[in-house]
């Protein structure tokens, strides 16, 4: 029972057991997994599985995970506000993901925005160009160009207006639902929806010292 290297032998086993009695029992019982592992107690198991295999499996899991819609626009959020300070983002916010994986999301987000924001230049003199976007693509860096756009002062909003006018409505549905994080920011919605577990609060004391520009009158601000 005191041995302290566990066997490849005895971490299939535990694998295995660990996975079964989840599905059966819904909670590990670590005295029924230990009894089939009569080299180890129930207390030994319970240690290594926490200690060694989640947190491998956790690591596995952050490596392997896919950005959704709703992260990729929090990281950038959180980059506006805090300057692209990976490290305090990853540690105050979005600590299932390492600082590695945040600071290259973010080069490929940027990246894109970049590509897409050119695109969209483009769309001034060349209306017919926006059939080259993909819908998600649309949809993701229509809200960044919004922001680039209201903040920096780059290039005439007018722009989206035109692009608006090019898309059937049918195949480009521009709501509340689809768009959360741009409502947020430029319909002065509740940032609850755009991040949900995703510190709110935070995001909405950065947001207030960030020179964002809310457009008073809502229904005419594109004209």
């Amino acid at each position: 029972m005191k041995r302290i290297a566990w066997t490849q032998s005895e971490i299939q086993q535990l694998v295995q057991l660990t996975q079964y009695n989840r599905v059966e029992n819904k909670q590990i019982k670590w005295n029924l997994v230990a009894e089939q592992i009569p080299t180890r107690s129930a207390s030994q198991c319970k240690s290594y599985y926490a200690n060694v295999l989640k947190k491998n499996m956790d690591v596995e899991i952050r490596q392997n995970h896919m950005w959704n819609r709703v992260e990729i626009l929090a990281l950038w959020v959180f980059c506006v506000i805090h300057n692209k300070d990976f490290n305090l983002i990853q540690q105050n916010f979005m600590s299932k993901f390492t600082v590695k994986q945040i600071s290259s999301q973010y080069v490929q987000i940027a990246k894109k925005q970049q590509q897409m924001y050119s695109l969209f230049k483009k769309i001034l003199s060349d209306p017919s160009q926006v059939q080259t976007i993909s819908e998600a693509d649309f949809k993701m860096q229509w809200w960044i160009l919004r922001m680039v756009i209201r903040r920096m002062q780059m290039i005439n909003v007018r722009i989206l207006q035109r692009v608006n006018d090019e898309i059937p409505e049918t195949k480009y549905s521009l709501d509340l639902a689809e768009l959360p994080a741009m409502n947020a920011f430029f319909l002065d919605i509740d940032p609850h929806d755009l991040i949900g577990t995703y510190q709110a609060e935070e995001i909405r004391r950065g947001l207030d010292k960030e020179p964002f520009y809310i457009p008073q009158d809502k229904d005419n601000f594109m004209k």
